[in-house]
């Protein structure tokens, strides 16, 4: 019953409440679009890190007076696929960490920030995310993929090269000698933030190049089944090595790896790092902006609760008649309050909707836009466009703090409206 009246009396207050209305709408529309950009950048962030940085949880091999590698990767890759229950790919790699990498076709050049050597057949899966303008992961499948390459849009701009071209790859073999070899574009992939300076090519094809077995690695990438915690998963990662190799414990920051490898090594070492940790600095910035966004949220909330206070204390006063007539046929103190109160929260829930769905459009209309005219926004952007995601817990907790803060706004009017006695109201001319 206190529903149905609270539900009638905003339908006939429908005029007075629209202004307060409209500042929810706006409100939660805002924060709609500032927590679906913030989250989905550092989603598209998380997504391209993976491919470049090896996986959700990279292990890699360090040796005292070695090249980076490890002894024995397949031992490696058993461990963790039986023993990890989160790991959704386990996968060789070979990462050339050297930043003297070039390719070069037709006269012009391209320094590459580092190559990775990838097991294609068995984390295609886990690359099918890559934004392709021409050719594709498909291309790299088995046979196919021998002495192939994939290159960045930026390095194929800069190289003017395409798919089909040969281009010549310089690199330096684990003794410091120099060899170059030719492979065959594959594929070009849109990226042009710093994750556009990796080129990559089957492990099998790198390795040799190098000097080394065609079955060696550098790394293992282990991707996360979805939802897992990362943190939680490195863990579980390491102490499932921990019981056949020498393992770091698992490390917070990139620096925390310089200062590990500072202090020496007695033996082969591996390092566990999960994304966060190689994100540790974009995180931090994206977290800044999450901030803002939740001030931004909690600025409208405060003007929305004043406004709240304000109509309700006048409509009090209109409506003593009304909670007079009410208190008279029975209805108790506690009703009363309550009937104010869940006016207010239908009120916030029925706007934050519209919120909502307001902001959903705009998140919409915004993911048309072709961001690659903004260097910097290449490494936020997938093929240009600014993708989202409103993740349903932190779209649950708005709409629950937008509602709360309204009804505590309601509350101390409602309280007020609920001490008005029968017969005070009778004698009022509101």
């Amino acid at each position: 019953m206190t529903f149905f009246l609270a539900f009638r009396n905003l339908l006939l207050q429908r005029k007075r409440y629209s202004v307060i209305a409209a500042a929810i709408v706006v409100g939660f529309a805002l924060i709609t679009v500032i927590s679906g950009v913030t989250d989905g950048a550092l989603t598209t962030v998380k997504a391209k890190a993976a491919r470049y940085f090896a996986g959700h949880i990279s292990v890699t091999g360090y040796s005292p007076d070695k090249p980076q590698g490890i002894s024995d990767p397949d031992l490696l890759v058993a461990l963790l696929r039986g023993d990890v229950q989160e790991v959704r790919t386990v996968s060789k790699r070979t990462v050339y960490y050297r930043q003297d990498a070039s390719l070069f076709f037709g006269g012009e050049s391209v320094r590459q920030r580092r190559l990775v050597g990838i097991d294609f057949d068995g984390e295609a899966e886990e690359l099918r995310g890559m934004k392709f303008g021409s050719g594709g992961i498909d291309a790299m499948l088995g046979d196919a993929g021998r002495n192939g390459i994939l290159i960045s849009s930026t390095a194929a701009g800069l190289l003017q090269a395409r798919v089909g071209d040969d281009v010549q790859l310089f690199l330096t073999t684990d003794s410091g000698q120099y060899n170059t070899a030719t492979l065959v574009v594959k594929g070009v992939f849109e990226e042009t933030s710093l994750f556009g300076f990796v080129a990559y090519l089957r492990n099998a094809d790198l390795n040799p190049l190098l000097g080394r077995d065609e079955t060696a690695a550098t790394d293992i990438a282990v991707y996360a089944k979805n939802g897992a915690s990362l943190d939680r998963l490195g863990l579980d990662v390491r102490d499932a090595l921990a019981a056949s190799v020498a393992v770091m414990p698992v490390l917070a920051s990139k620096e925390d790896r310089r200062d590990a490898l500072a202090g020496g090594l007695d033996g082969e070492t591996l390092a566990v790092m999960t994304l966060n940790a190689h994100l540790a600095q974009i995180t931090d910035i994206l977290d800044a902006f999450s901030l803002v966004s939740y001030f931004v949220l909690v600025v409208f909330v405060i003007i929305v609760m004043v406004g709240i206070l304000n109509t309700y204390r006048v409509l009090v006063y209109e409506r003593t008649k009304e909670i007079g007539t009410m208190r008279a046929l029975g209805m108790s103190r506690a009703s009363v309050v309550g009937l104010f109160v869940i006016e207010a929260a239908l009120l916030a829930g029925t706007a934050s909707l519209a919120g909502l769905a307001f902001g959903t459009i705009a998140l919409r209309l915004i993911g048309l836009i072709d961001f690659s005219v903004i260097a910097a926004a290449g490494m936020f952007t997938e093929g240009g466009r600014l993708g989202y995601y409103l993740g349903s817990r932190s779209t649950i907790v708005n709409l629950a703090a937008m509602v709360a803060a309204v009804m505590i706004a309601a509350f101390g009017p409602a309280r007020g409206a609920g001490r008005i006695r029968p017969v005070d109201a009778m004698r009022s001319n509101g």
